[in-house]
C-alpha cells in the first residue's frame, strides 16, 4: 500500500542517526544542561542502558522483518516497555509493517504510540508526516492536517505540503491545495517530490 512516500531516505537517515549516535547524542545533552553534577553515575548507569536498548532494538527489529507473529509480538513488546528514541524507531517500524499489511488502524496506534516517546523535534516531525498519510489514507483529512499541523522542520515542509494538499483537495479545497502544493513547490525538496508536487499543481490547477 503506497501511503508511505518519498520522505523513506530522510527517514532512513534519521533512523541510522539515531542507531550510530544516539548515545552521544543524549549525553551531550547531559552535559550541556546538566554540568558535571552527578556525572560519573550517569555515565556509568544512563550509557550502559541506551548501549543495552540500541543492541535490543537491533535485534528485535530483525525479528519484526522476519515477518512472524512472534517478531511483531516482540516489537510491540519492546517498543511498550522502552522510553527512550530506540522505542520510537520501533514504533515506526511497526507502523510500517502495518501499512505493508494494510492494516491502517495498527499502524495509526503504533505512529501515535511512537510519538509519545519521541525525544527530538525532527524525530516528532518524521513520525507525524507519517501518522498524517496515514490518517488521510484513512479518510481522516482533518486528522492529517492536525497532524501536519505539528510538523516545525524546515526540511520536512515539502513534504508536508504535500500531504497537506491532498487532504484539503480530499475535503474538496482545492484553492487550498493548490496553495498547498505551491508552498511545498517553494520549500526544500528531493528532485522526486518536485515532480511529484508539479504534477499535482498542474492537476488541480487545470481541473
Amino acid at each position: 500500500m503506497e501511503v508511505y512516500t518519498n520522505e523513506n531516505d530522510q527517514v532512513d537517515a534519521v533512523k541510522r542517526f539515531f542507531a550510530n549516535n544516539g548515545v552521544a547524542l543524549v549525553i551531550g545533552l547531559v552535559i550541556g544542561v546538566g554540568g558535571v553534577f552527578g556525572w560519573n553515575y550517569w555515565q556509568s548507569h544512563k550509557s550502559n542502558v541506551l548501549q543495552e536498548s540500541a543492541a535490543k532494538y537491533e535485534s528485535v527489529s530483525t525479528q519484526l522483518h522476519t515477518g512472524s507473529a512472534q517478531g511483531i509480538e516482540a516489537a510491540k513488546k519492546f517498543a511498550a516497555e522502552t522510553d527512550d528514541v530506540y522505542s520510537a524507531m520501533m514504533g515506526l517500524e511497526l507502523a510500517q509493517v502495518s501499512v505493508d499489511k494494510g492494516d491502517l488502524a495498527s499502524a495509526d496506534k503504533a505512529l501515535t504510540d511512537a510519538l509519545a516517546k519521541a525525544k527530538t523535534v525532527d524525530m516528532q516531525d518524521v513520525i507525524n508526516l507519517r501518522l498524517a498519510r496515514v490518517q488521510l489514507a484513512q479518510g481522516n483529512a482533518d486528522a492529517a492536517l492536525a497532524s501536519i499541523a505539528k510538523i516545525q522542520g524546515k526540511s520536512w515542509q515539502a513534504a508536508a505540503q504535500d500531504v497537506r494538499g491532498d487532504a484539503l483537495l480530499h475535503k474538496g479545497d482545492k484553492s487550498g491545495a493548490k496553495a498547498a502544493y505551491t508552498q511545498g513547490l517553494e520549500s526544500e525538496g528531493s528532485q522526486s517530490l518536485r515532480g511529484l508536487l508539479t504534477l499535482k499543481l498542474n492537476n488541480v490547477s487545470n481541473s
